[in-house]
């Protein structure tokens, strides 16, 4: 009995077993994952290339999750896509496209981001109802893919490229492009021949040239020479010019202490003539009362001889003669300022001064003649003018070469203008096959003469250098 049960109750715990790990395993197919921390978001596609549920998603070539659902539209192809981690953040602006690679061409999705998020992004939870749709991408949003490498697309290219090379019209193109090709290589290796006929011309006339600038060169390094030479002596010229300026500061600054240390002297003086015209001016007044006065006394001596004022009349004349001695003494100090030793000395080195800036002015003049008329000098500078009309001769010649060059490229055009006509025409019997060459030859003949035209004219012999049958 108890055997009976302990069996009936193994055999119920083994189908319990059995369900529940049954169950598990639909859900664990299904992707049904408790513990782990997904989002899932949709992409719309044009055209998903063969894709299927399951499909590899990768975040920078790395495989970041997988395609849960696919469900087809009128106007494009919605794909559910699921991220193993809700840490991975995607960029809203990232580049979303469907791949093909592989043998088997297995269409994968890559997620490209496009620029990096800033540093106050990296704390969003796309799972959370707070997540900012603007940067990042967040649980069940929906964004736009592309379609990248395609099998599809690289047959279809394949095939109209196929198409294209095998159109007979294109076909032909290319023959009558190789066989113009090759008639115009044969119409430059002539024009290569003229030209290398010209470019020798053109290096015996730099031949030329190179003496004539060789000669300028050598003349201008005399030139130059003498250049220095001359700076030389303005150099030195500029020197005494210098000392020149040094004497007249130096005959300013003894300008300046004559007028610093006699002003105190002048204004001496002046103040004794301003006190000497005061005086001047009360003795001149002080005369007024004299005279009054000797009316008065000779009055007195006429109405009494014996009541003479002897006395007052001394005073009088004796107040006068102070006044003059006054006078006569402010007048000796203004002439022994004037006659001052050191005044005299000062107006001396003055014109010192004044007569070796006079003599540095001469010889600076002296020099200035003597670079100036020099022979050697003016016989360079006329060889440099000759160089540079050499010069001036080479280029002129040069101008013609130049000008002969690009009269030849006319001519090229011309001989690869005839060439094309004449291969463009049907190649039918010899007789018409003459008739081209006939045509280039005669197309040529002008191309001959003008080239004879642009070269130089060959040297007239003098009628005395022919010889007489």
């Amino acid at each position: 009995m108890r055997s009976r049960t302990i069996r009936e109750g193994s055999v119920g715990l083994l189908i319990l077993v059995g369900l529940a790990a049954f169950i598990w395993l639909v859900l664990w197919l299904r992707g049904f994952s408790p513990g782990s921390r997904t989002y899932r978001f949709s992409v719309s596609f044009t055209d998903i290339a063969g894709m299927k549920t399951g499909a590899t998603v990768r975040y920078r070539g790395v495989d970041v999750g997988k395609i849960v659902e696919i469900t087809p539209g009128t106007n494009g192809v919605n794909a559910v896509i699921e991220i193993g981690s809700a840490d991975l953040l995607i960029p809203r602006n990232a580049v979303i496209e469907a791949n093909q690679s592989g043998l088997v061409g297995e269409t994968t999705i890559d997620i490209t981001p496009t620029r990096q998020l800033p540093k106050d992004a990296l704390s969003i939870n796309p799972q959370s109802s707070r997540c900012n749709s603007q940067l990042v991408i967040c649980d069940q949003d929906r964004v736009n893919g592309q379609i990248g490498v395609s099998f599809v697309e690289l047959l279809r290219s394949g095939t109209r490229l196929a198409q294209l090379y095998g159109d007979p019209a294109f076909f032909n193109n290319v023959n009558a492009l190789t066989k113009n090709a090759s008639v115009a290589a044969i119409g430059v290796s002539q024009l290569t021949g003229e030209l290398s006929l010209l470019s020798r011309s053109v290096r015996q006339e730099v031949g030329g040239f190179s003496t004539a600038a060789n000669s300028v060169t050598a003349a201008a390094n005399q030139t130059a020479v003498q250049a220095g030479i001359a700076a030389n002596r303005i150099a030195n010229t500029a020197d005494q010019y210098s000392l020149t300026a040094a004497q007249l500061n130096q005959l300013v600054a003894s300008a300046n202490d004559l007028v610093t240390s006699n002003r105190g002297n002048l204004v001496e003086t002046l103040d004794s003539v301003r006190q000497t015209s005061e005086q001047l001016r009360l003795l001149v007044s002080g005369f007024s009362p004299t005279i009054a006065q000797l009316n008065s006394t000779v009055g007195q001596v006429n109405s009494s001889v014996g009541r003479a004022n002897v006395g007052v009349l001394l005073g009088n004349l004796e107040t006068l003669s102070t006044n003059a001695a006054t006078a006569s003494a402010n007048l000796r100090d203004i002439s022994t300022a004037l006659n001052s030793p050191t005044n005299i000395l000062v107006l001396q080195q003055t014109l010192d001064s004044a007569r070796a800036t006079f003599e540095n002015a001469q010889k600076i003049t002296a020099d200035l003649d003597e670079l100036t008329g020099d022979p050697e000098f003016r016989s360079n500078v006329k060889r440099l003018v000759d160089g540079l009309g050499s010069l001036v001769s080479s280029a002129q010649q040069l101008e013609n070469q130049v000008q002969v060059a690009q009269t030849v490229e006319p001519v090229r055009a011309e001989i690869l203008t005839a060439v094309s006509r004449a291969a463009r025409q049907p190649v039918t019997t010899q007789a018409s096959q003459s008739k081209p060459q006939q045509a280039t030859s005669l197309s040529q003949l002008p191309t001959h003469r003008q080239t004879s035209k642009l070269l130089p004219p060959a040297p007239k012999k003098h009628p005395a250098e022919t010889p007489t049958k």
